[in-house]
């Protein structure tokens, strides 16, 4: 795989071409889904992480810093996508997430992190990388 990328890259630089409208939902869908099973992996009880509360909240701010608005994708619908992927519900399952999302929603407690926390979070990063 690498010697194709090579040789593409001798005629085209792959980082300017970019997925758009469908593709790009399905790849952060997918890349999602990589973070998301590494995070169930961390608790105990993997079946009850669908009904919490707080890991549905987490998937939600999750979806929330990563779409951008340009991207034009439903954030509700991929969290629903996301959830039936990662722990296989069934439709009465879902109708119940979407209470709860909307739930969150209402109550203003899915949000962005603000710009402070991000640029002391870069900071930090460039700063332990300069000692």
């Amino acid at each position: 795989m690498s010697d194709s990328v090579s040789r593409l890259e001798k005629s085209v630089d792959l980082n300017l071409l970019q997925p758009k409208h469908s593709l790009k939902k399905s790849q952060l869908a997918n890349d999602l889904l990589v973070v998301l099973r590494q995070k169930v992996a961390e608790y105990p009880a993997t079946h009850q992480l669908k009904s919490c509360q707080e890991f549905i909240l987490f998937c939600c701010k999750l979806i929330e810093n990563l779409v951008l608005k340009k991207d034009k994708i439903d954030k509700k619908q991929l969290v629903l996508d996301v959830f039936k992927q990662l722990f296989n519900l069934q439709p009465p399952e879902l109708v119940l997430l979407d209470a709860t999302v909307e739930f969150l929603w209402s109550n203003g407690l899915i949000c962005k992190i603000p710009l402070s926390k991000k640029s002391v979070s870069f900071l930090k990063k460039k700063f332990a990388c300069l000692l």
